[in-house]
């Protein structure tokens, strides 16, 4: 078939096309091109029905435009495509609207309608008998653009913050947010959000984030087209500067985000960077009568009568003269020192309403960014001139229009990291009667940590547990040898795969080896949302060894409960097991909060039985248990009665009663390593726990954990430096041979600890 599928869970396109293949870029095609063994990607923009030509051959037409990260100064190039025969026919089977293709075996030809349609001179075609193949990845979500929005319909969308509002609890249980967001169709879409968790809500910290919301509803309003949350929403925010990161700010443990993905949101973000207008400002450039947004560092505060007083700085002076609240600042929380060296950089803040009791909630050092600051000149009467008559003060008033309010900034955010490199260079003043030891007792000595790490870059950031005498491979002299060998290496990591290390975490069956993907929270809220469709069998309920009690949601849909125990299960419910029917995900993890075991099932005609592997068997507290689809064989779960009176439940054991191979999990991150010899890709997988210090299981579930792997990750593949920067890793590496070809995996080597480095230096 000339159609092949891509998988998204196999990486990148180019990674699963013929390797002999070579790139050529749509802008530099020209009807002198040499064609064999080229190919061009892009995504296709638009599919054509299928036609018939009068001969009676079959064709189609696409236009494939290039990713946004291979455009000219001329913009992003798209060109025309034909495919005729049974290749337009499986070509408009295969490919969806959106999805990535890969081109190979085409043939260029003067395009008659370039001028009108401003596109390539050239246009491809693709005959099947010339052994022209297309490599489809299609994408799992369908994004549609606002100016396409009809109403009643549930949606995928993409787009710029324009307006919001920090989210808020309402008279209910749920807390509330409202965005408006504008795409490159210039249409906008105004969203009301609402959710029982605040952080399930997009986390928006100014306007010109790009957010993705899957699963938003449409509705009219007033003759106006409006979103609102529907059943499985969920939100993901990224920066929307051109360069910012591409990790997204998101309450949920997983997510689907793949090159497609990427694309879009570097598209939106050139788009927006020429035309939204950036309401963030320094305090040196703030004017009078400015509304604005100011990302700053806290440096101490004081509870006044009617207001809360926050003495803020963002490393650069205010080019007006600066009104000061208070006359004695003994009453400010705040170190005394700070408060004196940097007294020329910091501005009083006073803060009103809705908002004190976020101010006296913060502490001093925190990373903030303050929306819709109003400076303005401070009020005088003729009768009370003062010498501040004409000096800016700062007022956060009431309210939240324009997203006003204060936000606390993670401090590994990227905001974060670019305030500090303006704190660290700016001019403070010194403090004449303190002494040397007083300021090392608070400050942060960060310039001091990286002058240590600066001076022992040369030693490894990796230590080996065995074969220390083993002499040192180059990588060239490794790829050369013929597998299966051992080697010990010191290289310099380039890149790795996933970018955020907690996506390495997979599930690998110990039976059948197979590794699976975490299911992220979108696809297990669907899997649960057709389960919750499932009739109760009634003939099933208040068994013997387990007792039935139905109850109702919101929504007035049935939920089944069958608790495995004999006497009042509320007297003791964290060690309670009790069998779940009919509950949406979030139901479920809402149960494992009270219950110690929840087993989801369904009804059969004659027995309770487990859903679909797909979904986890067990869970307990935060933990989900997983089986393989393929080595286990499940019935029912009348085995569980055998444990009835335990307390106790141990996951293999119970996977074992009910004929469930235990999914494990494990780490698998791709490595790029480079001795300046050779590059060789290299895999962590069995000894990844031991490589990390840290377990996969855990990594899973932990956030705490999660963010230390990102730290030790940086640590070895420090951002933004070049080669010569780069740490040192001394590793054991085998080389191996499967029928998918040769492969270098990771052994007996650990992360080093901060004091194993200074030791060894």
């Amino acid at each position: 078939m000339p159609v092949h599928m891509l998988s998204e869970g196999g990486g990148r396109a180019e990674a699963q096309i013929p390797n002999h293949l070579q790139r050529i870029e749509i802008k530099k095609l020209t009807l002198d091109s040499e064609c064999e063994d080229k190919y061009i990607k892009g995504h296709v923009v638009l599919k054509y029905p299928l036609n018939v030509l009068p001969n009676g051959r079959q064709m189609l037409k696409a236009v494939i435009q290039e990713h946004a990260t291979q455009q000219s100064s001329s913009g992003i190039m798209s060109i025309n495509a034909y495919f005729f025969g049974m290749l337009a026919k499986d070509f408009s089977d295969a490919v969806k609207q959106g999805g990535i293709v890969v081109v190979t075996g085409f043939s260029l030809i003067k395009s008659p309608t370039a001028n009108k349609d401003k596109r390539h001179p050239c246009q491809l075609e693709l005959f099947e008998e010339k052994k022209a193949t297309v490599y489809v990845q299609n994408p799992k979500y369908i994004y549609v653009p606002l100016n396409e929005l009809k109403p009643g319909v549930v949606v995928n969308v993409y787009g710029v913050v324009t307006y919001y509002k920090h989210p808020f609890p309402t008279k209910g249980t749920d807390y509330c947010s409202a965005v408006t967001i504008m795409d490159q169709s210039g249409r906008k879409l105004s969203c009301t959000l609402f959710s029982d968790k605040l952080e399930a809500l997009p986390q928006i910290y100014k306007v010109g984030d790009i957010v993705r919301f899957h699963r938003i509803k449409t509705e009219r309003f007033q003759g106006e087209l409006k979103g609102v949350t529907s059943a499985g929403f969920s939100a993901l925010t990224f920066d929307g500067r051109v360069g910012g990161p591409v990790i997204p700010r998101t309450g949920s443990k997983s997510y689907h985000f793949v090159e497609e993905d990427q694309r879009m949101l570097e598209m939106l973000r050139q788009w927006a960077a020429s035309r939204c207008s950036p309401s963030e400002q320094n305090l040196s450039t703030v004017q009078p009568k400015q509304f604005f947004d100011l990302t700053c560092q806290l440096v101490a505060k004081a509870e006044l009568v009617k207001s809360v007083l926050l003495k803020v700085w963002d490393g650069t002076k205010c080019s007006h003269p600066v009104w000061k609240v208070l006359e004695e600042e003994d009453i400010l929380e705040g170190n005394a020192v700070l408060m004196y060296e940097l007294q020329n950089l910091t501005v009083d803040v006073q803060v009103y309403d809705n908002h004190i009791e976020v101010a006296k909630s913060l502490k001093p050092g925190a990373y903030l960014r303050i929306n819709n600051l109003h400076a303005k000149l401070h009020a005088s009467t003729a009768k009370t001139q003062t010498s501040n008559e004409n000096h800016l003060q700062f007022h956060l008033h009431g309210g939240t229009i324009y997203g006003r309010g204060i936000q606390v900034l993670p401090a590994d955010s990227y905001d974060v990291q670019e305030l500090k490199k303006k704190l660290e260079s700016a001019e403070v003043r010194i403090h004449p009667n303190v002494s040397d030891s007083v300021l090392l007792d608070f400050s942060i000595n960060e310039g001091t940590l990286h002058a240590q790490l600066e001076r022992y870059q040369q030693q490894s950031v990796t230590v080996l547990t065995a074969h220390q005498h083993m002499k040192t491979t180059s990588l060239s002299n490794v790829k050369n040898c013929k597998p299966p060998q051992k080697f010990r290496i010191r290289a310099k990591l380039k890149s790795y795969e996933p970018n955020s290390l907690y996506q390495s975490v997979k599930r690998c069956c110990p039976k059948c080896r197979i590794l699976q993907e975490i299911p992220d929270d979108e696809s297990l809220a669907h899997l649960f949302q057709d389960a919750s469709t499932r009739p109760l069998n009634l003939n099933l309920h208040n068994d013997f060894w387990y007792k039935t009690a139905v109850g109702y949601t919101k929504n007035k849909q049935q939920i089944a409960f069958h608790f495995l125990v004999e006497d009042d299960w509320e007297k003791d419910a964290e060690k309670t097991s009790v069998m779940v029917e009919r509950a949406s995900l979030n139901e479920i993890f809402q149960l494992s909060r009270r219950f110690g075991n929840i087993i989801p099932v369904t009804s059969s005609e004659e027995q309770l039985t487990l859903l679909d592997l797909s979904a986890p068997f067990l869970i307990q507290g935060k933990t989900c248990y997983y089986g393989c689809k393929n080595c286990s064989n499940v019935t029912d779960v009348r085995p569980l009665r055998q444990f009835v009176q335990q307390e106790s439940w141990e996951a293999a054991t119970i996977a074992q009663s009910l004929g469930i191979q235990l999914l494990q999990h494990v780490f698998l991150v791709k490595l790029e390593l480079d001795d300046g010899t050779a590059c060789l890709d290299a895999i962590l997988w069995q000894d990844a726990e031991k490589f990390f210090r840290s377990l996969a299981s855990e990594a899973e579930v932990n956030v705490a954990l999660q963010e230390e792997l990102e730290r030790t990750m940086k640590t070895l593949c420090p951002p933004g430096k070049g080669f010569d920067e780069l740490p040192w890793l001394d590793c054991c590496i085998m080389t191996y041979s499967t029928e998918d070809g040769v492969f270098n995996q990771i052994f007996d080597t650990v992360v080093a600890e901060e004091t194993d480095i200074l030791f060894n230096c």
